[in-house]
């Protein structure tokens, strides 16, 4: 008989207890990985790396199924398969550094915060009471400001001025005679390179149309009062006021749904923005010295927040 070599004999029993700690260490992963019934506890219906899935995400993705005559068993299943593999792009996602890197997925990420930080708020229905007592102490918000209605006649004389006062005062003359505005306009004047509104407007648009030189000699004019040829780089303006409107308080009958939009924004706003003084103060928020630096009453004021 061969008599056994030690050597042999040790090396295999150390490699047959190596295998069988391997196997025991893969036996035991499996078996963290088998599902058993208390990892389905409550509504949940899958799990995906872990991540579950419930009953109620799959009925909510079967709202928005289009059902095609399909076995309520089969919508299920392409209910279920559907938020599976949303589940493993969103994993994929996060394991390459979507969220880190790709704006569109982080300001994404961010909107839906913003949903989810507002939801109660939006989902709260504000009774008339409270609606009536916001528009009491927001009229300003629904306040129709003072608005004017100007008319010009441009006079260009084709980018030379002293032809374009020639025009000008040929046309002050006719209006000084009885041709009406309107008429003198359509039959002497020019095109405008920015028609002014042709309706009622705040002082601020038409000064955006006319510049702050012609707005303020129109604003001075009495209703149907047509002020004298006015210069200005591209030529020569007459004007004529033919409105004045003061500014006006809208009714809350008119203004219902105005007021309960401006309601819900402003409540959405005070919900995000309490949500975010409460992160900032429980967040450890370090600046760099050369970073931009807050200001000093904005964070004496941040300080003494409860």
């Amino acid at each position: 008989m061969t008599k056994a070599n030690p050597l042999r004999t040790r090396w295999r029993a150390s490699m047959l207890l190596g295998v069988g700690v391997t196997v025991g260490i893969l036996l035991a992963a499996a078996g963290a990985l088998m599902p058993t019934a208390s990892d389905f506890s409550g509504n949940i219906v899958a799990r995906v790396n872990g991540k579950a899935i419930t009953s109620h995400e799959v009925e909510l993705v079967l709202q928005r199924l289009d059902r095609n005559g399909a076995a309520p068993a089969e919508e299920r299943r392409e209910a279920l398969q559907r938020l599976i593999d949303q589940e493993l792009l969103v994993q994929r996602g996060v394991a390459i550094g979507l969220l880190e890197s790709d704006r569109t997925v982080r300001k994404a990420l961010v909107m839906a915060m913003i949903d989810a930080i507002v939801a109660e708020v939006v989902a709260e229905e504000p009774t008339e009471e409270e609606l009536r007592a916001f528009y009491d102490s927001h009229t300003a918000v629904f306040t129709l400001p003072a608005r004017v209605y100007v008319q010009q006649i441009y006079c260009g004389g084709n980018g030379d001025l002293a032809k374009a006062r020639t025009q000008a005062e040929e046309i002050s003359a006719a209006l000084v005679h009885g041709l009406s505005f309107q008429e003198a306009r359509e039959r002497y004047g020019d095109a405008e390179s920015v028609p002014l509104p042709n309706a009622p407007v705040p002082p601020q648009v038409l000064r955006r149309a006319l510049g702050p030189t012609l707005t303020d000699a129109a604003l001075i004019l009495k209703v149907g009062e047509i002020f004298p040829p006015l210069q200005s780089s591209a030529g020569y303006h007459i004007l004529r006021l033919v409105d004045r409107q003061p500014e006006q308080v809208q009714p809350y009958s008119v203004v219902k749904q105005e007021v309960r939009a401006e309601y819900f924004h402003r409540q959405r706003d005070a919900a995000l923005q309490e949500y975010l003084d409460r992160s900032r103060r429980e967040a450890l928020i370090m600046l760099s010295p050369h970073a931009p630096q807050p200001d000093d009453a904005a964070q004496e004021e941040s300080n003494e927040r409860p």
